[in-house]
């Protein structure tokens, strides 16, 4: 049951449910009884609740922060001073700008914590304090607003809430009862508050009155947000706002009237957003979206089950399956040694972590104890509480060398050295921050990707990073100069309603294919497409041959398969002769044979975006005009320097092709459906 003020300052007004839920931040102060009126002037009734940590945990904290992997980045917040957040507070009071320098200024905070917790520092504490003062005064926390005036809070307001309970927990006795109790009403009203009517929104959508930007940040996007609690309240912005929540509700219980409901609002859409993970542990949003997922869940999963305890977490995912997705959506290694990942759509990081070893702590799982090292990308301070650097660790089995997920994506590899490599396909379903990829394919060999995913592409349609993500910009196929349809951009990074699907997908080690079925998604703009078909052939670890079918109805058409290599540095090299074709990075090259039924042939071509963008040369296969196209492309990669790439043939009699490439040799049966392929 939603709780409902029991002393209605209107009582003449005839006022609905949402009305009565939507004045519940006020309505006891009109009444004359504060919310907070609870809290006792000699101190607060929660102030011995340990959310985060508790003061045994400082010994392993301050080791943490001196570990291997967490000393870098922490030497980073050591040096950050109270001059920096004090002008990030500046900057803030001159542009109001809540989305960045708001955000600046909690991250400030975060960083002086982190310091403090680790080595006490009474200049960085009362800056902390000072800061907190300032913020407690600070009309609202969020940018966003319901029918514009209502404030609501999705990112900032719930951030706020969260790191300011984490500076207070770290600041302990040296924040006096006063500031404590205003502290407090500040997270309830401004953090809280606008939080729960968030969460609430995303579950009756139907009282909403219309989401939107506050005047001051309304030319963030451009952007209509009609559809917004829906889509949010599937997605990792879910989480957020119920983490805030749930953490408010628990320092507030005792304290504030309307904590216990909250608390039960925070509980039940947790649940829900947890059910958001497949099945098998893989998130469809992609590795860093599950990184802030975690990052807003996992604080107030860990703080309820030590304050509340009646819920067991462990049960409400597959947390044993996402460390499994952590680990095979890993890319081997970037140039520095952090981990590089498989960024379908918009993902770019890694997983911090702080995180893994806490599912680790939950599933008893070694593995964890291998990922967070290799596959942790240290950001938080969640780090300092969860890692676990001497926990008992184990390499991931052999059956994660291959991995064909819930979600339509596969990942394979030759192993987990920085230079082995790794080829992903994206096949699958919608899903927000998607971009139009599906059958889209990714190769890393030596260190080098070979085969890119373009990390950057904008999230506002009016910039023209926004081309970025469509199939143009990926490692597929354009019909008819195009590719499958994606969103127009009106509604953010929503997802689109293009889809495909693994028709097979054979495991044999060292020797892998499948094939994806992309005619859902190309037909929606193209009534002459019958059959967009792409298989892949993997021979571990430097071979893999694509085979794109493409069958088409009443309108012969051009075929494109675009290949793009990494350019970020401006050091890729393409060249073509004939039907050959290299992509040269400096530690590898890529070498590339094509063979089809209608003369594809490779060229040059690149991204069209302008220059301020990027650079994106690409190899493009072209097809001329035919109802029906086989292309067959074996690809091999050398380490630079090699003397000679691998002898590569592909022979074709009627249906059946012949390939040839280095040790391996197989044959395709081109059929009206998915290929019969066998290993000689």
């Amino acid at each position: 049951m939603a709780w409902i003020p029991l002393n209605n300052p209107f009582p003449l007004m005839k006022m609905t449910r949402r009305d009565l839920l939507r004045i519940g931040g006020s309505s006891l102060l009109f009444a004359g009884l504060s919310p907070l009126s609870s809290l006792a002037s000699g101190g607060t009734q929660s102030s011995s609740r340990r959310l985060f940590f508790n003061e045994a945990d400082l010994p392993r904290i301050r080791a943490n922060a001196q570990s291997p992997l967490l000393k870098s980045i922490f030497s980073e917040w050591a040096a950050y001073t109270p001059a920096d957040l004090e002008a990030a507070y500046e900057k803030f009071t001159q542009s109001k700008d809540i989305i960045r320098d708001f955000m600046a200024i909690l991250r400030g905070i975060d960083n002086l914590a982190a310091a403090h917790m680790v080595e006490p520092d009474e200049a960085k504490a009362k800056a902390i304090i000072d800061a907190m003062e300032r913020i407690i005064l600070e009309p609202y926390w969020d940018y966003f607003r319901d029918g514009g005036t209502e404030v609501i809070g999705i990112q900032r307001a719930s951030y706020a809430t969260v790191h300011l309970l984490i500076a207070r927990e770290v600041l302990g006795d040296a924040i006096d009862h006063d500031l404590d109790r205003r502290l407090l009403k500040a997270i309830a009203e401004k953090g809280c508050l606008p939080c729960y009517r968030t969460v609430y929104d995303m579950e009756n959508p139907e009282t909403v009155k219309g989401w939107d930007f506050d005047e001051h940040h309304a030319g963030f996007y451009d952007i209509t947000m009609e559809r917004w609690p829906t889509i949010l309240g599937a997605n990792n912005l879910r989480a957020a706002p119920t983490g805030a929540l749930g953490l408010g509700a628990l320092a507030l219980q005792g304290v504030d009237d309307r904590a216990d409901e909250w608390l039960a609002t925070a509980v039940a859409s947790t649940e829900r957003f947890l059910k958001l993970i497949s099945p098998d542990g893989s998130f469809f949003e992609g590795l860093s979206y599950l990184s802030y997922s975690l990052r807003t869940t996992l604080p107030f999963i860990q703080a309820h089950t030590n304050l509340i305890g009646d819920i067991d977490w462990t049960t409400k995912a597959n947390w044993d399956g996402a460390l499994e997705y952590i680990m095979t959506m890993q890319f081997g290694k970037k140039a520095d040694g952090t981990p590089d990942i498989v960024n379908f759509s918009d993902a770019r990081f890694s997983v911090f972590p702080g995180a893994i070893s806490l599912i680790g702590d939950y599933t008893g799982n070694p593995l964890a104890g291998f990922a967070s090292t290799y596959a942790g990308n240290p950001r938080w301070i969640y780090d300092l509480f969860w890692y676990r650097p001497d926990a008992p660790a184990e390499e991931p089995s052999p059956k994660l060398l291959n991995k064909l997920n819930d979600l339509d994506w596969i990942i394979c590899r030759s192993g987990w050295d920085a230079d082995d490599s790794v080829l992903a396909f994206k096949s699958g379903a919608p899903a927000n921050h998607e971009h139009a990829d599906r059958n889209h394919i990714m190769f890393k060999r030596h260190g080098e990707r070979l085969l890119n995913d373009h990390v950057g592409a904008a999230y506002d349609r009016r910039n023209d990073g926004w081309k970025m993500r469509f199939t143009r910009g990926h490692n597929a196929v354009l019909i008819d100069g195009k590719g499958h349809p994606y969103i127009d951009g009106s509604e953010g990074t929503n997802d689109s309603k293009a889809y495909a699907n693994i028709l097979q997908y054979e495991d044999q080690g060292d020797h892998v294919w499948w094939t994806s079925d992309a005619s859902p998604a190309y037909i929606l703009d193209n009534y002459h497409v019958h059959q967009v078909l792409r298989s892949v052939l993997y021979a571990k670890p430097d071979i893999f041959v694509v085979i794109d079918q493409i069958r088409l109805r009443y309108r012969p058409q051009t075929v494109d398969a675009r290949f793009y290599p990494d350019n970020g540095d401006g050091k890729a090299k393409l060249s073509v002769d004939g039907n050959r074709f290299t992509i040269s990075r400096p530690k590898a090259t890529l070498h590339g044979l094509v063979a089809s039924d209608t003369g594809a042939m490779p060229r040059l071509a690149r991204l069209e975006v302008e220059k301020e963008t990027g650079d994106f040369p690409c190899i493009e296969l072209h097809a001329g005009k035919a109802l029906t196209h086989h292309m067959v492309t074996v690809l091999a990669a050398t380490p630079a320097g090699a003397e000679a790439p691998l002898s590569m043939q592909v022979e074709q009699n009627g249906n059946l092709w012949t390939i040839h490439a280095g040790d391996l040799k197989a044959t395709v049966e081109m059929t009206t459906r998915e290929p019969v392929i066998h290993i000689l």
